[in-house]
Parts: C-alpha cells; structure tokens; sequence
C-alpha cells in the first residue's frame, strides 16, 4: 500500500474519532452545567473551562450579547477557525477521504459526505447556542454510521486496518486524558459533596460512552475506583484503554503479515508493553498521585506510538 493512502486513511478515521469524542464532550458538559446550576455558584466557570482545558483549545473570544458557555459552544462545536472544532475535524476527515475515494467504498463516502453537509447547515448551527444536543447527536450518529458501514462493506485488509490504527489510537488517548483531568480536579478536594462527585464521575462515563455499560456491571452507586478500573482495564469494554491498545496490536500484526505475539518493530513493542502493563495493573491500588503518574506515562506512551508510526509508514 503506498504511503499516501495509508496516512488519508489514517487520519481520516482519526479525525472521525476526535470529532464524535468532542461532541460527546460538549453534550455530557451542558447536561453537567444543567445538574450543577444552583448547587454551585459558578458551574460555567468549572465545567466549561475544565472542557476548554480537556480539549487544549483556548477560551474563545467573547461576543457581544453571548454567555461564555454558549461562546464556549460555538467555538468548540462549529468555529472552524478553531482546528479542534468538531466541524473542522469532520472536514479534515473527509478531505482525507476525498483524496482516496477509491480504497474506500462508495457508501462509506456516501455516509461522510452526508455528515458534513448536514452539519454545515445553517439552522442546526444556529441552534447550538441555545442548546447543543442536536448537533452533537447528529455528529455521534454520523459518526456510528460510517464506522458500520466501514465494518460491512470494506475489505478487512491494510486499508481497513489502517482505520482501526486511527480509530483506536485516537480513542485510547482521549480516554486516558479525560481520566487524568477528572480525577485531577476531583483529588484536589475542591468537590468534596458526595452527590456532586457522583455526577462529575458519571459525567466521565458518558464522555466516554460508558455509562449505560458501567451501571449494567456495577448496579450501586458510581463510584471513582471502579470508573477508573472499568476505563483503564476492562477487556470487553470498546472504550476501555485495554480493549483499544489490544485492537492496535492485532491491526499491527496483520498489517506486517506477523503472529499477534511478536514484536518486530518499536511500534508494536511500544503498545504490547503498555498492554502488559494493564492486563497485569492493579487499578484498586492507584489513587492520587500513582494513577496521575500511570496515566501521564501512559498518555506519553501513545504519542511515542503515534511517533513510531509515522516513522514506519511515513504518516504525516
């Protein structure tokens, strides 16, 4: 496969990937801001600057007549001077796409196509405002859709795998980073209510999409041990650090024609010792400054391997 193709297709679905976990970011933060309203005196200005702070995008400027949190929604959600928008991520990604129309199949163009266009419309845009859940629902289905049909109609081969490599590397990171910055302002004390701390964590399982399968496993109350043990180690999970590292593996492999279990090159090494390093973590154990230290390590980890790859199959 040339070089090219592997890199569109890489970031392509990577780009995908940022802009459904920024969405969903935005959603779970207004519904945040909604629970908080009243119970503390200024949840704006503790969740929305957490968000900005989570996605590493500056404050935006402010409007004249604008509240921060619905400038914050703007800026975060369609700006497109913003590059981490989730309106410029999608677009990104499907300039990637338009670049190698033919190592995809027609739906899946079909199906990120149709993503663009319906959030480049002026009403919906208009709506975010005042409420960003149509957008960020539309963004989030979009999204599905065009993984399915990538799942159904395109050759599980290099190509496809190239995807997965985008898809779960990008995941895995955002995982760690909202794990690292929600337990970092939980830790500090300034949110000792216990109700409060509840709705924070189970904000940190919605960002990830893991809510819904958390409580299925863990019917009493949310509880931060068992979030961070759920998003870190769980194998089963599709949003759990573990289960995307192990995806990284097994594309890796099938993309150099290798078992699983060998390493020949310091990507895989990279990932399948950070993989040993979960299967054999004792999440119970790690509060406070230990998991901060995991998980900065773990996030610096995933940049070396974006590195290594970009060095083994010149993505750029």
């Amino acid at each position: 496969m040339l070089s090219r193709v592997a890199d569109a297709l890489f970031w392509m679905s990577r780009y995908l990937e940022r802009s459904e976990h920024v969405a969903r970011a935005v959603d779970v933060t207004f519904q945040l801001d909604l629970d908080l309203h009243g119970v503390l005196a200024d949840p704006v200005e503790l969740e929305w600057n957490a968000l900005l702070s989570l996605l590493r995008m500056p404050p935006p400027e402010p409007r004249p007549g604008s509240t921060a949190a619905a400038a914050a929604m703007r800026w975060i959600l369609v700006d497109t001077r913003n590059p981490g928008s989730v309106l410029s991520c999608v677009n990104r990604s499907r300039n990637n796409a338009r670049s190698i129309r033919g190592s995809i199949s027609p739906l899946m163009w079909r199906e990120l196509n149709k993503l663009h266009w319906r959030l480049t419309d002026t009403g919906l845009q208009a709506r975010v405002a005042e409420s960003p859940h149509d957008f960020c629902e539309e963004t989030r289905i979009g999204v599905l859709l065009f993984h399915g049909v990538c799942e159904s109609t395109l050759t599980h081969d290099e190509s496809w795998h190239f995807i997965q490599l985008g898809r779960y590397l990008e995941r895995a990171e955002k995982v760690l980073r909202i794990l690292d910055s929600r337990y970092a302002l939980l830790d500090s004390g300034d949110t000792t209510d216990l109700p409060i701390a509840t709705l924070q964590w189970g904000a940190v399982l919605r960002n990830c999409g893991a809510y819904e399968a958390y409580r299925r496993l863990f019917i009493s109350r949310v509880e931060p041990e068992r979030v961070v043990e759920f998003l870190l180690v769980n194998p089963d999970f599709p949003h759990s650090v573990r289960f995307c590292l192990a995806k990284i593996v097994d594309s890796l492999a099938e993309i150099a024609g290798r078992l699983p279990d060998r390493c020949d090159d310091e990507a895989s090494r990279t990932v399948g010792r950070l993989l040993a390093d979960l299967v054999y973590l004792d999440a119970a154990g790690l509060d406070g400054e230990r998991l901060h230290s995991f998980l900065a390590d773990a996030m610096v980890r995933c940049a070396r391997i974006g590195a290594h790859l970009q060095r083994q199959y010149a993505l750029v």
